[in-house]
């Protein structure tokens, strides 16, 4: 994984709370509600950027209303940039409108899409902009 490629800004929070560290701050403090988590404040000074937490903030609408399941671009870019470097291949083994073979597009990867529906191959490969292109002419 690189977790390094989806770190986000700390924000401005933390200028004022990291001012007032308490005992605490200095310790894991475990979590109160024991799911096994805590955490360390005094990790967060001098730290411009963290991992996100376990939600993705990212809008919830996309523009392509050419399938019935389209989903955000947003997505599987976090995803393929935790998971790929630039130069290597993303599987989509359901391409549907082509998301994410755009996402991998946008981000420098080569990739695959497979569909069942000759109609979903066609309006992804529009959308992304290749025609009838092969994993050879790619690499």
């Amino acid at each position: 994984m690189f977790q390094d490629a989806v770190m986000i800004p700390v924000g401005n929070w933390s200028k004022k709370r990291l001012q007032a560290l308490g005992v605490k701050d200095f310790i894991r403090d475990q979590s109160k509600t024991s799911s096994g988590f805590g955490k360390k404040v005094i990790n967060w000074v001098g730290r411009d950027k963290v991992y996100p937490t376990n939600v993705l903030h990212m809008a919830t609408e996309c523009a392509y209303k050419y399938h019935s399941a389209t989903f955000p671009v947003d997505l599987p870019s976090w995803f393929i940039k935790l998971f790929t470097e630039k130069g290597d291949v993303v599987l989509d083994p359901f391409v549907g409108s082509g998301t994410t073979a755009l996402a991998a597009k946008q981000l420098g990867r080569h990739f695959v899409g497979i569909d069942i529906v000759p109609e979903y191959c066609r309006i992804s490969e529009k959308r992304v902009g290749i025609i009838n292109q092969t994993l050879d002419a790619l690499i």
